[in-house]
């Protein structure tokens, strides 16, 4: 994930030479994009995890864990908008909406959290 990173931060790097927008400037931001949304989802998924753990006493080490991995994906989101050039208002919306949408799916409602562990779990458990 590193190295296709840092491919893609020296591609937005030389591609910043020419002003026109390229079709290779399209696809880097393309993909920036979708690697920070996923980051994104991935912290809202751990967040409210957390918060689900400490609401029903879970296991101290189970929330730390979580904890950490929120703290990784919501590093790895920023890192990726500031490559962007987005703003930390810009980031905190696009963050704050994926939260609200999460929410709605269990109904704000934490007992229903397994809704998100079957949506989430697998492709955040790859991505961190």
């Amino acid at each position: 994930m590193k190295k296709i990173l840092k491919i893609i931060i020296l591609s937005l790097l030389l591609a910043n030479v020419a002003h026109a927008e390229t079709k290779e400037e399209k696809r880097a931001k393309y993909v920036l994009l979708n690697m920070q949304q996923d980051y994104i989802t991935c912290y809202s998924f751990y967040k409210i995890g957390s918060e689900y753990v400490k609401k029903s006493n879970g296991d101290k080490s189970t929330l730390d864990g979580i904890e950490k991995s929120s703290d990784v994906s919501l590093k790895l989101a920023h890192n990726t908008g500031e490559i962007m050039g987005m703003t930390t208002e810009e980031m905190s919306l696009r963050v704050q909406s994926e939260i609200n949408k999460q929410l709605n799916l269990i109904d704000n409602n934490f007992s229903n959290a397994s809704i998100l562990l079957e949506k989430y779990a697998q492709n955040c458990k790859k991505i961190n």
